[in-house]
């Protein structure tokens, strides 16, 4: 049997989608001591990379569920000395255990109010379509990618994936969902253009 999910995490989990989306496309502050996101587990800098730190949260709602945010210095910011420029969030990503049940990608769509049609790769190309497909069968893992609209409040493009787990067709296990689950959900603020307008 899979883990019953409650209204309760599934209330959760749309708070902290809503919230890590507000961080990442309308540039609301990141705070990690005071945060939905939940208690910090640890805050790991990259190696070689000044002021860059991944955080780790620990939910109290959803406890097994793993939470990151990757934090750079603001590329908007020209200093030369990264240790003193704000700290932005440049990706976040939760990966729910147990996997979210009764969660349709067209609630996820419309609760994080994203593009339909199309999706844009890390080079800022756009290409057709949502749907990515599933990886082989005995995993099951299906994607789909959106760039996140333009809103009055957008302060920055954002790049939306969902990783869903297909139900088996040909042989469900017992108590098994007979409908997709939410595995995971990325987020990915776009610096692309600064990066093309670097190039020229």
């Amino acid at each position: 049997m899979e883990p019953t999910v409650t209204d309760a995490q599934r209330d959760m989990a749309f708070r902290i989608l809503t919230t890590a989306m507000a961080m990442l496309r309308d540039d609301q502050p990141f705070d990690p001591a005071r945060t939905i996101f939940g208690r910090v587990l640890s805050a790991q800098p990259e190696r070689g990379a000044v002021g860059v730190t991944e955080y780790s949260f620990e939910n109290p709602v959803l406890p097994d569920t793993r939470i990151i945010v990757v934090v750079i210095p603001d590329p908007l910011d020209p200093s030369a000395d990264r240790t003193k420029v704000k700290q932005v969030m440049l990706d976040f990503t939760i990966r729910f255990s147990p996997l979210l049940t009764d969660i349709s990608r067209s609630t996820l769509e419309d609760l994080l109010q994203v593009d339909i049609g199309y999706w844009v790769d890390g080079n800022g190309e756009r290409w057709p379509g949502n749907d990515m497909g599933a990886t082989p069968p005995q995993i099951r893992l299906h994607s789909y990618r959106y760039r996140a609209s333009n809103l009055p409040t957008s302060r920055f493009p954002v790049d939306v994936e969902f990783a869903f787990g297909d139900p088996d067709p040909q042989n469900p296990a017992p108590g098994e969902s007979k409908m997709p689950v939410l595995m995971d959900v990325l987020l990915n603020r776009d610096y692309s253009a600064l990066k093309r307008q670097h190039r020229e």
